[in-house]
């Protein structure tokens, strides 16, 4: 059965990373790629059947936690990351209430594998 994974983040470098990880533990997958919350909302409709999502928070325009905000106002992603490179409780917190997984960045291949057998 086919996976769809939203991966949201304005650095190329890191959906390149993200996308190899996940295209390496996934078999029959399509992965829906956006640089920032403005792209990601434009690419996803209601009828988009999104199994995870990989969420950078310091995006330019909206941060992640506005983005899934939004997302999760027309789609239900079971699971969801906030990557972020930004570690303040603060954050963290806002993470937890918002129902996401919160990762630290550098994120690697053993914690996006992990999150995606849970």
């Amino acid at each position: 059965m086919s996976q769809t994974i939203l991966v949201v983040d304005d650095s190329l470098v890191s959906r390149m990373m993200i996308k190899a990880i996940i295209e390496t533990h996934v078999a029959d997958v399509v992965i829906i790629e956006a640089n920032s919350g403005d792209q990601a909302l434009e690419r996803v409709t209601s009828d988009s059947d999104v199994n995870v999502a990989f969420v950078d928070f310091n995006m330019p325009g909206m941060t992640g936690l506005e983005l899934i905000s939004a997302l999760k106002n027309i789609l239900t992603i079971p699971k969801i990351a906030l990557l972020t490179a930004n570690i303040q409780d603060e954050i963290r917190k806002k993470a937890h209430e918002a129902g996401v997984i919160f990762m630290n960045k550098p994120v690697n291949e053993q914690i996006i594998s992990t999150f995606l057998k849970q």
